[in-house]
């Protein structure tokens, strides 16, 4: 068994250790071999806010060391479960590991995680679906639903919150760290809405062509042109960088025009949080997906709202082969420098990353 490990205070000390198979799991549990995971920025907001928001508490790792979640596919290789079967496969939150043991309640979308330790942790995160096809998890789209879909996710959820808002009565919505994927995930879905404002993209100079050439952006400028962006219509700012120094920049410049802003990542780690000075203008608040996304689906209904989703994400996926080279990776050396990259911000925005351990 192979497990990814890092430094709960220091995401950049990493490790993996090589251990026994895990025992055979007990009844009412299965183990799952995982079997492929996507590596985004989004992975680094985990760890970044690992203590905040209990992302450590998903899988349990030695004193002072962490697991950081990813999004992927497992199959079940043993199980003491009625209604599910070796060979059985799932999509859902898992480890940075070759293996994991779960305690499944079955349902008919695929099952809920129930461990004790995991009792009071948002459901969002304990939901695994059964990767059928005919719930939308085509074999051939394996690489590109590990990669994109939890970013698109919370990408649909925050449009679908600020356009409820109604844009807070702002002309501009303006998004930091515009080239990472839940950025122009979260754009795509704005400028599908209707009567919406204008979407502004912050990026850094080095991923500007790539940002305007995806074609979601109204706008897209670099950090050094936050002095520019136009603010007479009032704006929405929303923060995936984390980046103190780009958060004080634009509230700055819009000061009495910035109407909200909303913090959701933290590309920019080593600086995130919601910390700083003083800021003018309306303190920052941070979106946490999950629980939009549990209010949405008890407004809407369970299959109403996965239907929206699913329709809406189904729309998105058609354009990714033309955004996204797709890079696969196996074992700790290739996972290690992918994820060095990221922390470093010298991922390439152009590439998916997809591992196996």
């Amino acid at each position: 068994m192979t497990d990814f490990l890092v430094r709960r205070d220091d995401l950049r000390v990493w490790r993996t250790v090589e251990s026994d198979p895990a025992p055979a799991p007990a009844a009412g549990e299965i183990q799952l071999r995982v079997e492929r995971f996507g590596l985004t920025a989004n992975n680094i907001t985990y760890g970044a806010f690992g203590d905040q928001l209990g992302y450590w508490r998903f899988f349990a790792a030695p004193e002072g060391w962490g697991r950081i979640p990813i999004w992927g596919f497992g199959a079940v290789t043993a199980s003491g479960v009625d209604g599910i079967a070796v060979g059985d496969r799932f999509y859902g939150y898992l480890p940075m590991s070759s293996t994991v043991t779960m305690r499944p309640h079955v349902d008919a979308a695929g099952f809920v995680e129930q461990s004790p330790a995991r009792a009071d942790l948002a459901v969002f995160y304990n939901r695994y679906l059964r990767a059928l096809p005919e719930l939308g998890f085509a074999p051939a789209h394996d690489d590109v639903n590990a990669i994109m879909r939890p970013l698109f996710m919370t990408g649909w959820l925050l449009a679908d919150q600020l356009e409820e808002a109604g844009w807070h009565g702002a002309g501009a919505v303006v998004l930091a760290s515009a080239s990472s994927k839940t950025a122009f995930s979260t754009a795509f879905e704005l400028a599908a809405r209707s009567e919406r404002p204008a979407v502004v993209g912050l990026t850094s100079p080095a991923n500007l062509e790539f940002t305007r050439g995806l074609g979601c952006y109204d706008q897209v400028l670099t950090y050094d042109e936050v002095s520019t962006l136009p603010v007479e219509d009032g704006v929405v700012f929303v923060d995936m960088a984390g980046s103190p120094a780009v958060r004080q920049a634009v509230h700055e410049h819009a000061a009495d025009a910035l109407l909200a802003s909303i913090a959701v990542g933290a590309t920019h780690w080593e600086s995130g949080g919601l910390g700083g000075g003083e800021l003018p203008g309306p303190t920052p608040e941070f979106f946490f997906a999950p629980t939009r996304g549990e209010q949405r689906a008890a407004e809407l209904g369970a299959g109403r709202f996965q239907q929206q989703v699913g329709a809406a994400w189904a729309a998105f996926a058609d354009r990714l082969p033309q955004l996204l080279e797709i890079e696969s990776g196996s074992g700790a050396d290739a996972l290690g420098g992918a994820y060095d990259a990221f922390l470093n911000g010298n991922a390439d925005p152009r590439k998916g990353h997809v591992f196996t351990l």
